[in-house]
This record gives C-alpha cells, structure tokens and sequence, in this order.
C-alpha cells in the first residue's frame, strides 16, 4: 500500500532574519532546543542548511502548525468517505 501525501506546492514561512522559507520543499527537520536554540533542514534536493534563535523557533511552530493543518483535512476527508 503506498501513502500520498497532496501538499500545496508553497507553504510558506517567515522567518525573523532569514526571510521567507517554503516549507513544502523541506524533507526532513530536526530540532534541537537546548543549550541554544537549532533548527537543521534536509532539503527536497539533499543540500542542509542551519537556522539558530528565533528563526529556529520560527521555523518549528510554523513546521507543527502545518503538521496540525495536514492532520485535521487528513481526518475531515477520512470522515467524509466514511459517510458514503
């Protein structure tokens, strides 16, 4: 069984210092909190970058604000199939 995942083709973030950022091109994010402050991005092409303060911070409530968006049209849908 395969999942597709329908994302917009721009998702996009504001970042305090480093501008504007589409999430939909991220393939992987890790987050680091302590001692300071970091955000590493895996790239859909491969390349990493590194985001610190609050473009990190940014860059993660943006990340899990997305995640809650996908999560409930993922349930409205799954709700309405199941009413047919």
């Amino acid at each position: 069984m395969h999942t597709i995942v329908n994302t917009p083709s721009v998702f996009s973030c504001k970042l305090p210092a480093a501008g504007w950022i589409n999430l939909a091109q991220i393939r992987q994010i890790q987050f680091e909190d302590l001692p300071s402050r970091v955000a590493a991005v895996t790239w859909h092409n491969g390349d990493k970058q590194i985001f610190f303060g609050e473009d990190a911070v940014a860059l993660i409530q943006s990340w899990q604000d997305a995640a809650t968006v996908v999560d409930q049209r993922c349930n409205c849908n799954s709700r309405l199939k199941n009413r047919r």
